[in-house]
């Protein structure tokens, strides 16, 4: 019982055996369990990012906040962040065998199979956003991601765009690989051949549209039109044509992807292929819900439609 007061910093244990019970603690290297002190507090949702600086978490968030507070759930925020990612994940599962959350929602996690079987073993109910295992038992909810690089790619194909080039977006998620599909059945849709010269891997990242960018316009035969994974690398890529000394929407067509608020507000303003963030974060806290009351969600894996949104960053392709 002496451990427990001293746990609790309860009275009737001397100073003496207070010391070494705290000094054997710290030589063991225990993390009490906090979780029976909250049992009377608000629900928590945890909720894991990579990063919480950009306009896409950021519409992602106010959907999960708005429907969290509707469902009267708290949110507990933890960032992964992109330097150091492993071991602030190992982190985030050490503060799991401590946990007081009631379930987790993970918004395009890294390291997903190891947190994954964490959360199992934990017996811990999820929901991921913007991934997917590829199988239809795991909660997921995701946007029609090859759907909308098909639509992004028929558009440029009826503007009689011919060589397209493609940046990827991080490759350890499904929803790079689902737009990367979806940039090929565009191609095939019109028996045109996949040529890998045109492909470059990118990371969502501004300075890397800019610089998978500059690869491409620096081809001998370089693209008319490049389709970056997201509407932050795309960014880049107009930035890197810009330089080139070349007219966006008429030397060059670019489209982004998510169609986050300054793809309007950019010049010229930027095609892109919207995903309904904001939604989707609502509805990921919406089956978590569910599945933490114990019902039933008949469709597990969640795709919320596409929207291609036509601006300026496109016109025909230059003869």
């Amino acid at each position: 019982m002496s451990v427990s007061r001293v746990l609790n910093g309860q009275s009737g244990v001397s100073e003496k055996t207070r010391q070494r019970i705290l000094e054997a603690i710290q030589r063991l290297g225990y993390v009490p369990n906090q979780a029976p002190r909250y049992r009377s507090s608000p629900k928590l949702i945890g909720l894991l990012i990579p990063d919480i600086t950009t306009t896409y978490m950021g519409e992602m968030l106010r959907g999960v906040s708005s429907a969290a507070e509707r469902l009267n759930y708290g949110l507990m925020l933890y960032t992964q962040g992109i330097a150091n990612h492993e071991q602030r994940t190992n982190h985030y599962l050490a503060l799991l065998n401590n946990t007081v959350v009631d379930g987790v929602l993970m918004i395009v996690p890294r390291d997903y199979e190891v947190i994954v079987n964490e959360l199992k073993s934990h017996d811990l109910r999820y929901v991921i956003v913007d991934h997917h295992n590829g199988t239809a038992n795991e909660p997921s909810i995701t946007a029609t991601n090859r759907k909308g690089m098909r639509d992004a790619m028929r558009h440029l194909l009826a503007l009689g765009h011919r060589r397209i080039g493609f940046i990827t977006g991080r490759m350890d998620i499904a929803c790079s690989h689902d737009r990367f599909d979806g940039y090929r059945e565009g191609l095939a849709e019109v028996r045109l051949p996949f040529l890998p010269e045109l492909i470059r891997e990118g990371d969502f990242s501004q300075p890397t549209g800019f610089a998978q960018g500059q690869s491409l316009l620096q081809m001998p035969d370089p693209p008319t039109a490049i389709i970056a994974s997201n509407d932050v690398m795309a960014y880049g890529v107009m930035d890197a044509a810009k330089a080139a000394g070349l007219v966006l929407g008429q030397d060059i067509s670019i489209i982004g992807f998510d169609d986050i608020f300054m793809s309007s507000q950019v010049y010229p303003a930027l095609t892109s292929v919207r995903q309904p963030l904001a939604d989707m974060g609502e509805a990921a806290v919406e089956m978590l819900v569910t599945l933490l009351q114990g019902r039933t969600v008949l469709n597990l894996r969640q795709e919320l439609p596409t929207e291609l949104i036509i601006r300026a960053s496109t016109g025909p392709a230059p003869t």
